[in-house]
């Protein structure tokens, strides 16, 4: 049941505009993650035991962090403007309790290797099947403009796509089958993102995706494996670079005037709106150091939040939210830091190991793609949440089995033997 609710849970995630309930966007998302943590946390106590300490340790803190910046918001409905937007921060920080703990627990499960490699190929179905409706039009898709999809603004979008594009190249290059299915699905999703308009996700989307080749082509040479992999990948890169600015100045002429427009040094109407909106939000930061306006506080009649996880922490939240929000990034982007040096380091060998090694690379630029995406566009919204705790989830896992492999927990690793418990257990 925690499976299928998880599953039903990512389909929900990419169609937040139709799934609402009493006009508020993602709200059935948000119901399906309720259940999931009610399930999961009422045995995580019982999960985090099976958990290598240093997964254990991450996912305390960070989900602790997250508790506190859910009693901060609720607290900030007694002197907030609009009391009711204050549940949009706490909405953001549930997907992690919901999400954490239920990837765990399933994972510990009979056939849990099983069950995370469904909940990865869900994501890259959805990813597909959104990119599929854009491009033909649907889903408030416009050609040679912004597309949405279906969610609220096309940034959210381009948040999406950007955050499951390393996980499509990570099992494109870690499986031996199908690769030629994922390869177009690889395609699907960045024509999905030209369609989406969102200069910023566009660059950081193909910025992700070379640097997990880069990382992966580090990985080969350090194991002095498949050199020709290594030469073709070098030559077609910037050749696959310069296709996608041929593709995203056909299919969207506005986006790309305008990136041609911010790389060249001129000012793009964007960016300085961005700047404006950042100073007045650092503003009212100051003007309410200690309790900020309110979580989910609109900027004025600016915008719904200031475009910047940060600056937006500390509008809404104060100092106290700023620090809650950059303890949670720190730890995060320090545990994902060594999971890519101890990945590149490590000479683990064998098609399994393989694997996981590689999602272990997928997943760490997924996350950190969309930590970057959430500087210029999103500031951490409910729409959007899942695609951070979802890779981090992920992440701890392909991390955990890891570690397991390299101490030997598991005497014969195999994709679909073996169960998740075996591998977690100390």
């Amino acid at each position: 049941m925690l499976q299928a609710s998880v599953l039903l849970l990512i389909v929900s995630i990419w169609f937040p505009g139709a799934t609402r309930i009493a006009g508020t966007d993602g709200s059935l998302s948000f119901l399906l993650a309720l259940f999931c943590a009610l399930v999961s946390l009422v045995a995580y106590a019982e999960i985090a035991r099976r958990l290598h300490r240093a997964e254990a340790a991450l996912a305390t803190a960070v989900l602790t962090v997250s508790a506190f910046i859910i009693v901060l918001s609720l607290l900030s409905m007694l002197y907030a403007d609009n009391p009711i937007r204050t549940m949009r921060a706490v909405f953001a920080q549930v997907f992690g309790f919901a999400i954490i703990p239920a990837v765990a627990a399933i994972s510990t499960k009979p056939k849990g290797l099983v069950a995370i490699d469904r909940i990865v190929l869900a994501m890259i179905i959805m990813s597909v099947a959104t990119s599929c409706l854009v491009a033909v039009g649907m889903g408030d898709a416009r050609f040679a403009d912004r597309a949405e999809g279906y969610f609220k603004h096309s940034n959210q979008l381009g948040i999406a796509l950007s955050a499951v594009l390393p996980l499509i190249a990570a099992k494109l290059v870690a499986s031996r089958r199908h690769r030629v299915l994922l390869l177009g699905c690889l395609v699907a999703v960045l024509l999905g993102l030209v369609k989406s308009g969102s200069k910023t996700n566009f660059v950081l989307g193909v910025a992700g995706l070379g640097t997990f080749f880069v990382l992966y082509s580090i990985y080969l040479v350090r194991r002095k494996q498949s050199p020709m992999t290594v030469i073709v990948g070098t030559v077609a890169a910037p050749i696959l670079f310069e296709a996608s600015l041929v593709t995203l100045q056909a299919l969207n002429p506005r986006a790309y005037n305008l990136l041609s427009l911010q790389l060249s040094g001129g000012e793009a109407h964007s960016v300085v709106s961005r700047q404006r909106l950042w100073s007045i939000s650092i503003d009212l930061g100051l003007s309410h150091p200690f309790m900020g306006v309110g979580a989910g506080q609109p900027v004025g009649d600016i915008a719904p939040h200031s475009h910047n996880l940060f600056i937006d922490a500390f509008r809404t939240l104060g100092v106290p939210g700023l620090a809650l929000m950059s303890v949670m990034v720190l730890v995060v982007m320090a545990y994902l830091v060594s999971a890519v040096l101890y990945t590149l380091i490590n000479n683990d060998r064998g098609d399994y190991a393989t694997e996981v090694n590689v999602m272990v690379l997928g997943t760490s630029v997924s996350v950190w793609d969309y930590i970057v995406a959430n500087q210029m566009s999103d500031s951490f919204g409910p729409s959007t949440a899942a695609f951070f705790w979802l890779p981090l989830s992920l992440l701890i896992f392909y991390r955990g089995t890891q570690r397991s492999l390299q101490t030997g927990l598991d005497e014969n690793p195999k994709l679909y033997a073996g169960t998740g418990a075996q591998l977690f257990q100390h």
